[in-house]
């Protein structure tokens, strides 16, 4: 396993061939050997390897058109998706976090396929909106990806704001400091910016749910903060006014 993964990981040649031939055999072992734990971390490192990994020698194609072709045939495979997205519910956080990376790689070269595979799973998002709630590290690869499944797709922006988005957006930007947080805060903010921008529905819905309140307090300096806000803490005061109350 571990050769495998070394060559995978230092070859272009090698993970040319493994998106061309090799996709469905790495599926079917995390379909049928998901109780093997080692073997399933073994594939998903492979998996990505195969879909984002420089290398280190050199072929006819490069790392990104490598990664976007890979990402493209994995995405094609009947029930790739929905099987990356039930692997979430295994409890072990190598598979976890593995995963969620795969999951990202997809949204980025394959966004439109992952958007329509994930609706088309059931509870495909909720599993999503769960991991917000995990330990840190698995919540913020949770949040970037669904900040990539949000962009311009309003049917999942609908089910994430019925799911309770804005509550656990909020709580999360409270946990990490409010404006006075950093990179985890933005993430949500930019969250916030795709569900809210342009959706009267989802503004209605967070007025009538969570109110002004949320939004007030984050414009509102700490007490011990210094008038002089830094650019990052700048952004985010003017994203988050402008995503909650702009149409």
């Amino acid at each position: 396993m571990e050769e495998l993964q070394d060559v995978v990981a230092e070859s272009h040649s090698a993970q040319l061939a493994l998106g061309a031939t090799g996709l469905p055999i790495i599926l079917s072992v995390l379909r049928e050997e998901r109780g093997n734990l080692d073997l399933v971390r073994g594939m998903l490192e492979t998996l990505l390897s195969a879909l984002g990994s420089e290398g280190n020698s050199h072929g006819n194609k490069g790392p990104v058109e490598l990664g976007m072709l890979n990402s493209e045939l994995l995405a094609r495979e009947e029930g790739s998706a929905s099987l990356l997205l039930s692997l979430l519910d295994v409890e072990d956080f190598f598979v976890r976090y593995r995963t969620l990376c795969l999951l990202i790689m997809l949204s980025r070269n394959s966004s439109v396929r992952l958007q329509e595979a994930v609706l088309a799973t059931p509870q495909g998002l909720t599993r999503l909106m769960d991991m917000m709630q995990d330990r840190e590290v698995i919540r913020n690869e949770a949040l970037l990806l669904l900040t990539f499944l949000t962009r311009s797709a309003e049917e999942i922006q609908k089910i994430a704001v019925f799911e309770g988005v804005f509550e656990k957006l909020f709580n999360i930007i409270v946990e990490e400091g409010g404006c006075d947080g950093g990179i985890v805060v933005q993430d949500c903010l930019d969250l916030l910016n795709n569900i809210l921008r342009g959706s009267p529905p989802n503004q209605n819905f967070l007025r009538e749910t969570l109110g002004f309140q949320p939004v007030a307090l984050l414009l509102k300096p700490r007490k011990s903060s210094s008038l002089s806000f830094s650019q990052q803490k700048v952004i985010d005061r003017q994203k988050t006014f402008c995503a909650s109350w702009k149409p």
